[in-house]
């Protein structure tokens, strides 16, 4: 049997740079997950989820109001005491130093020697990435606590049924969660040209016919809500339109239509409206339907996707799916599956769909 201090000389060095690739991390990030796990009590997983946590966040965030992490990378980002820090950022001394020592517990800063810290990739992050910053403003503020907190007594309030209510955002933090939403993508998810092979789909252009259309996010068109497309700066080659995809698909016969992150947050009827909408556009042995969405796995599923179901749940009455739900939703609308691509260990799959 290995001792502690063996385990811990063996993890001594790890970070960010240990693995040859991204799924390699992922794998050694989830086994260490696991490994944590078997060595906490009961009570040191309660009192992370009750204690630790509300009180790291809000020490974080409390950080980011007062400017600290942008404050600290514009400077240098070295080492600093918590006295140069207070003088940086104008934040009581005493205030600063209990903060600090909450997240420098967590590891989310590295105390050098007493009272001296310095940032992680995650610090610096949070002053390089404003988005990223973001997920701990309104979106931590006004919905994620707030909708986790109520989703117990509200789902016993109805008593425990699934809810299949269309909800809606608050519009003051729009902002928010679509910076929340970039995150989701650009961190946790695979991009879909290395999910699929669009070789594909570029070898069976038509000339004169739209090649791909990303629906709610020329050649290539992007549609939106007029609100959102209106004043959108891309490439030459892209031609952005607006675009509500309960009305009935404009763009006729192209190659390919993409959805990603679109189905998931609706309910099984609307989504299958969606689906309809882009159907009806399709030519039939030509076009494909591309749905970019995480799958929930039948067995094991992976923890980011079980959250992102519960979020969805609680945030807009929608839900993350499996193979099988999804392919219900293909069905309904008058297609079928021709294949799921999906990589090991990935978020995100492929669903390739056809007219029948």
């Amino acid at each position: 049997m290995a001792s502690a201090d063996q385990l811990i000389a063996n993890l001594e060095g790890l970070n960010l740079n240990s693995f040859a690739n991204e799924l390699e991390r992922v794998r050694a990030r989830d086994a260490l997950f696991e490994a944590l796990r078997k060595v906490q009590t009961p009570w040191d997983i309660v009192w992370d989820h009750n204690w630790v946590n509300g009180a790291t966040n809000a020490s974080i965030k409390t950080l980011i109001e007062a400017g600290l992490f942008t404050e600290w990378a514009e400077s240098g980002g070295a080492p600093k005491t918590t006295t140069e820090l207070a003088e940086l950022t104008g934040v009581d001394e005493v205030l600063i130093k209990r903060m600090l020592r909450q997240i420098s517990g967590q590891q989310l800063i590295t105390e050098t020697v007493p009272d001296t810290y310095k940032p992680t990739p995650w610090a610096t992050a949070l002053a390089t990435d404003p988005a990223l910053a973001s997920c701990y403003g309104e979106f931590y503020a006004q919905l994620n606590n707030p909708m986790f907190r109520s989703l117990p007594y509200f789902l016993k309030k109805t008593g425990f049924k699934n809810p299949t209510d269309d909800l809606a955002i608050n519009s003051e933090m729009v902002g928010s969660f679509h910076a929340a939403m970039q995150c989701h993508s650009k961190y946790n998810l695979t991009s879909w040209c290395e999910v699929y092979p669009t070789d594909s789909i570029v070898g069976a252009k038509k000339e004169g016919v739209p090649l791909v259309v990303d629906v709610g996010d020329g050649s290539l068109v992007l549609q939106d809500l007029p609100d959102v497309v209106r004043g959108m700066k891309v490439d030459k080659a892209i031609s952005v339109q607006g675009y509500d995809f309960f009305t009935p698909q404009p763009v006729k016969g192209a190659r390919a239509y993409f959805m990603h992150n679109v189905l998931h947050d609706w309910t099984d009827d609307l989504a299958v409206k969606i689906n309809e909408n882009i159907a009806s556009a399709m030519e039939k042995g030509y076009s494909r339907l591309l749905i970019h969405e995480s799958l929930i796995s039948s067995a094991k599923p992976l923890a980011r996707v079980t959250t992102s179901d519960l979020t969805m749940m609680a945030c807009l009455s929608a839900k993350e799916r499996t193979e099988s739900e999804c392919g219900q939703l293909v069905e309904s609308a008058g297609l079928k599956v021709v294949k799921i691509w999906r990589p090991p260990l990935s978020v995100e799959s492929i669903i390739e769909a056809e007219l029948v």
